[in-house]
């Protein structure tokens, strides 16, 4: 029983005059580590170089696990328990001053510089943030990391430090459960109980990292924000604290070079991994094996060995790491709406900024809170606190008092682009991609993709005159892409457009992306004869299996063929082995297409830039041809559903390149804003404008004359 109960005792908050267990000074090589972590974070964030700039973060997560659980091993062995309350507690002093104070500022610029819309979606994000949920919001919502888009959420970067509480919060209770295991069958001694503990990490970590390897493949959204397809990462850092005493021993002629071996694979991370390979599994495997390499090369004493990571420079980068790593993507995504993200004016003021907020944010709120009494137990002792330059923090305070100031002047400055509603069904009804041309004078305006057609009968807007839909309104502008759009796990539905009478029997089938094309083919459906059908729904991509409705949707298929099945894809959804993607889709449409139906595969859009609204309202706009990304980087992911066509009897692929993108793919074409949202979905505004061209396409691919 006493050995039991000395297990036990670990809820309790520590006794007045006991000192709770506080880490070891900071380790420059750690530091260092932090440093460089950080810094290639942001110039990703920033530049898009390094390519592999976001591993950083998983080397956040095994510095974690390593010191986390070096100071619980700590208290253990110095007390028999773990006091949780002193562990959150100064957890909470920790982390939450700067992260509040990060949302909190955040959502007053938001309020200053987004629409309404966007504005609660910042302050949703923020509660989910402050809660250190965030994780699951975003993977939940469907957001694709790698893509800077817009409107992407400000907050965002949190999602990694939820990972972190949430690790936090289990990993206490998961250790003193094994200790107190080993304490009841009578095995109370230190090493056992770290045996027992190694044990059960190594095992979690490897079941960690297998789930993080079948998610990376099966849905890599998840996979990149999924606790549990991170938490071997963190458990790869309790790994080396859990053998420190072991790596201490370690020859001081070896240390050297193991250290240069793992800076080596850090630095070679992040320049050699990239967004289109397999992460964090197994890609991440080479940051934070390198990280865990170099943590114990130093562990057991001061190494200096390391001078790149090792001096004042990276040191002091270390300390404000975490402040850094806070405030730099609000920044970066809060000045998108005033300037140019691809100018020099923005890169410095970003860079400017963030070093000032950041070094204000640490002097002023991390540190002395975390030094302070806040929360601290009767009898607990005070910790050194730093003595602070009062003119270093009234100059500092200056700044950002600076800072706020231009930031509400220029905001409520703004001249905001003048952008009349248009009728939308008048202009498109004036023009046909097909009519002769006019006088000048006679012809309608271009409106949308009829901008990119030389041969349009139209007169091109003047640019900047008037946009559709209204910035402001963009995020709705659905039209009837989601009449009928069950979620993944709901029953079929189905909508009847055009002439519902006609012989001629048209079907829509797809995810998200297929509805986007709804409202255009839906409007030129009666025109052509067509009775249109359309089965889509959330990630219902035409592959058996893909959702609950599929069965139904094939079903329907056969039973009574369409004379045109019309489908597309998002090129970044299913399967990331595009060729394996390809098959799937050509197994599922084979029987469609020799049960007599021509299958009609439109080519996904573009990944867009995803700043279209931020980009049109900043105060410095003039062109829209401002607001676009190379073809190369919109078209940088495959399209699986265009791979299968030549696998396919009786398929044919309609291209929409020429429709998005000429020299860059712009985000407004014709004063149509082209996406509604970051994951490009085109706004239903611009499929009206895209319809004529598309029915076009599918029925020069469909004619009797058509090549197979």
């Amino acid at each position: 029983m006493t050995r039991t109960r000395k297990y036990a005792k670990t809820a309790r908050a520590e006794p007045a005059g006991v000192k709770a267990a506080s880490p070891p000074p900071p380790r420059a090589d750690i530091q260092g580590l932090r440093a460089l972590a950080v810094v290639a974070v942001i110039l990703d964030h920033l530049l898009g170089w390094p390519a592999g700039g976001f591993v950083g973060v998983d080397v956040f997560f095994v510095i974690s696990g390593f010191l986390i659980t070096g100071l619980l091993l700590r208290e253990h062995q110095r007390t028999g328990s773990i006091s949780f309350i002193g562990f959150y507690r100064r957890r909470i002093k920790r982390i939450m001053p700067a992260a509040v104070a990060v949302v909190v500022v955040t959502i007053f610029a938001a309020s200053i510089l987004f629409g309404k819309s966007r504005l609660l979606e910042t302050i949703g994000d923020g509660i989910w943030a402050t809660f250190f949920a965030a994780n699951w919001h975003f993977a939940a919502a469907g957001t694709d990391y790698f893509q800077l888009g817009g409107p992407i959420s400000p907050l965002q970067h949190y999602w990694s430090l939820a990972v972190e509480e949430q690790f936090y919060f289990v990993w206490p209770w998961l250790m003193l459960l094994i200790f107190w295991a080993v304490a009841r069958r009578g095995r109370a001694s230190e090493k056992t109980a770290r045996v027992a503990v190694g044990l059960t990490v190594v095992a979690i970590s490897l079941a960690s990292f297998t789930w993080a390897i079948f998610e990376t493949i099966n849905n890599p959204t998840w996979a990149y924000f999924s606790t549990f397809s991170r938490a071997w990462e963190l458990g790869i850092g309790a790994i080396v604290a859990l053998t420190a005493g072991h790596l201490a021993r370690i020859p001081a002629w070896l240390r050297p070079a193991l250290g240069w071996i793992g800076l080596a694979g850090v630095m070679a991370a992040v320049f050699v991994v990239s967004d289109t390979d397999a992460f964090p599994a197994p890609w991440a495997a080479l940051p934070v094996l390198a990280t865990a390499l170099v943590i114990a090369a130093g562990t057991g004493g001061t190494q200096r060995f390391l001078w790149p990571i090792m001096n004042r420079a990276t040191n002091y980068i270390g300390d404000i790491s975490y402040s850094l790593y806070l405030w730099h993507f609000p920044i970066l995504i809060m000045l998108l709406t005033l300037m140019p993200g691809s100018s020099l004016e923005y890169y410095v003021v970003a860079l400017a900024l963030t070093g000032a907020l950041s070094v204000v944010s640490y002097h002023l709120i991390e540190d002395p809170v975390r030094k302070s009494r806040w929360l601290d137990g009767a009898g607990t002792p005070k910790a050194p606190r730093r003595p602070v330059d009062r003119k270093l923090a009234t100059g500092w305070l200056a700044v950002l008092a600076t800072v706020s100031i231009l930031l509400v002047v220029v905001a409520f400055q703004r001249q905001p682009v003048s952008v009349p509603r248009i009728d939308t069904a008048e202009l498109l009804s004036a023009y046909d991609p097909d009519a002769a041309a006019e006088p000048a004078a006679s012809l309608p305006l271009c409106l949308g993709a009829a901008t990119l057609d030389p041969a349009a009968s139209c007169t091109p807007v003047v640019v900047g005159s008037q946009l559709a839909p209204l910035p402001a309104d963009v995020a709705e502008d659905t039209g009837n892409s989601y009449a009928c759009f069950p979620n993944e796990d709901q029953a079929m539905k189905v909508c009847h457009y055009g002439d519902v009478d006609s012989d001629v029997r048209v079907a829509i089938v797809g995810d998200s992306h297929a509805a986007s094309l709804i409202p255009g083919l839906s409007q030129e459906a009666s025109g052509q004869g067509w009775a249109l059908d359309t089965y889509v729904g959330a990630a219902c991509i035409w592959i058996s299996g893909s959702c609950e409705a599929m069965p139904d949707i094939e079903k329907a298929l056969l039973e009574q063929p369409y004379d045109i099945v019309i489908t597309s894809a998002y090129r970044g959804s299913g399967n990331t082995d595009k060729d394996a993607l390809a098959q799937s889709f050509a197994d599922t449409w084979t029987p469609v297409a020799t049960a007599g139906s021509k299958i009609v595969v439109i080519e996904d859009v573009p990944i867009s830039a995803g700043e279209a609204v931020a980009c049109v309202t900043r105060v410095n706009f003039v062109a829209t041809d401002d607001c676009s990304i190379s073809t190369e980087k919109g078209y940088r992911v495959q399209d699986g559903a265009a791979m299968a066509v030549p696998l396919v009897q009786n398929a044919a692929l309609v291209s929409t390149q020429q429709y998005f993108c000429q020299e860059t793919c712009p985000e407004v074409i014709g004063n149509v804003l082209v996406y509604r949202d970051d994951i490009s979905h085109i706004t239903a505004t611009y499929s009206k404008t895209l319809a004529p061209y598309l029915v076009r396409d599918i029925v020069a691919a469909t004619s009797p004359a058509a090549p197979e």
